[in-house]
């Protein structure tokens, strides 16, 4: 009898293992976290940081929707459950994932882009009206909205920095008043904007002319936004890896009540973190109170212009060889049928012919000096004929020395000719009188 009371007492373990095994499977959680925004705002890259890869290349394309899922684990590396992450940049996929059923575990996170700064109030007021319009058209029962509501006010008024959490009493649940402009507009659905490619910053500021200034004024923007919603805020590179790992750890919080001990940030422009109840129209007003070229009640679009409105480099186009030269020929062969152009056109190169040549080429420029300056009936001369050797331009600092030329002889020329030189002369009388001396 005693071996088969043991084998009872065994299979009693088996099933009481089986059976806990699968309690603490139907108490493992699944979430879901859509990730919206625009084509091309960085969302995919978001997405491989959220998972933890750490070779993520550049991404190109849209592929409309992305879809992954997270293992959350507790310090003991437990599994609590599975995070599904959604990533999408157009409204049609918004119904396949946002559903009536998952609602209640659903986080929103709009994805903006900080490399085209002018589009970000276009974006958020897109996407919280589709969400809007979305959750409305879900029919939700007017009890359950209601509690959803109720846990994102919770939310909000609960928020307690971490530094000052060793204060107070862990069993004691305090909600504080919500500020008057904080949660205005209460989906029921925890959301958190996520201020993408912050590495675009220096790249704004060489070639948009941004100053510090444009980007507080943007921040102001956005966390008013925020602080309507009851939104939280993170800004961050995927491309970097900068504040990506935040991100995720506050999204576990938010999910799964993991622990998380950040402090806010409102300090870095490039690290900016508001969470959830942590902001209010006061802090918010110490950006815009230090405001010079910006104006509070003008408009978003006419203080962030698109960088095109801001600065257009000019494409100078060079024209073609071949076209410049028959362009040219054209207008030269024009001057040349018109006489008093054709003067024009002498009268300023002999103008420019006055001018005093570099020192190197006086021999070269007084030679052209010479048959410019020649009139227009002086006979040519011939080519037998000697040339003469001009002589360069006086100078200070030029000394030529000239060697004498041996005599040349020119032949007396018929009646009305060339007359010789008086050398000449002198010797054709000499061996004119050696002849009648001889005879």
């Amino acid at each position: 009898m005693a071996p088969t009371g043991t084998l009872k007492k065994d299979g009693d373990l088996w099933e009481e293992l089986l059976s806990s095994l699968q309690t603490s499977t139907n108490t493992r959680k699944y979430k879901t976290v859509i990730v919206v925004g625009s084509k091309k705002s960085g969302k995919s890259t978001l997405l491989a940081r959220m998972l933890e890869q750490k070779d993520v290349g550049l991404i190109s394309g849209d592929p409309g929707v992305e879809f992954n899922f997270v293992d959350v684990k507790d310090d003991d590396k437990e599994l609590l459950g599975r995070m599904g992450i959604y990533t999408t940049s157009t409204e049609t996929f918004l119904p396949h994932f946002l559903t009536k059923e998952r609602i209640e575990d659903t986080l929103i996170v709009i994805n903006l882009s900080l490399a085209e700064p002018w589009t970000i109030e276009d974006d958020l007021l897109y996407w919280s009206s589709i969400i809007e319009q979305h959750l409305k058209d879900l029919e939700i029962e007017n009890g359950v909205l209601k509690q959803m509501r109720q846990r994102v006010s919770d939310l909000f008024s609960s928020y307690v920095a971490p530094d000052a959490r060793n204060d107070q009493d862990e069993s004691s649940n305090i909600l504080l008043p919500i500020p008057d402009g904080a949660l205005t507009t209460n989906l029921g659905v925890p959301v958190i904007v996520c201020v993408s490619k912050v590495d675009m910053m220096g790249h704004l500021t060489r070639e948009n002319d941004f100053s510090e200034e444009h980007f507080e004024y943007v921040q102001w923007h956005i966390r008013k936004f925020c602080l309507a919603y009851g939104a939280g805020l993170v800004y961050c590179s995927p491309r970097d890896n900068t504040n990506t790992k935040l991100l995720l750890d506050y999204v576990r919080h938010l999910l799964f009540g993991m622990e998380f001990n950040m402090e806010a940030q409102a300090i870095e422009p490039d690290g900016i973190f508001v969470p959830i109840g942590w902001d209010s129209p006061a802090k918010i007003a110490v950006i815009s109170d230090g405001f010079i070229n910006f104006k509070k009640d003008k408009a978003f679009g006419d203080q962030i212009k698109k960088l095109s409105d801001v600065r257009r480099k000019q494409v100078i186009k060079c024209e073609d060889d071949q076209l410049f030269l028959a362009r040219m020929q054209a207008i030269l062969q024009e001057k040349s049928k018109s006489p008093s152009a054709q003067h024009k056109v002498l009268e300023g190169e002999a103008k420019a012919s006055t001018r005093s040549p570099p020192p190197g080429d006086g021999v070269l420029a007084n030679f052209f000096n010479s048959l410019l300056q020649k009139k227009p009936g002086s006979p040519a001369s011939s080519v037998n004929s000697p040339i003469s050797s001009p002589s360069p331009p006086p100078s200070s600092h030029l000394t030529v020395h000239k060697k004498p030329l041996a005599p040349q002889v020119s032949a007396p020329g018929p009646k009305g000719g060339t007359r010789p030189p008086a050398i000449a002369r002198d010797f054709l009388a000499k061996k004119k009188k050696e002849k009648e001396t001889d005879r």
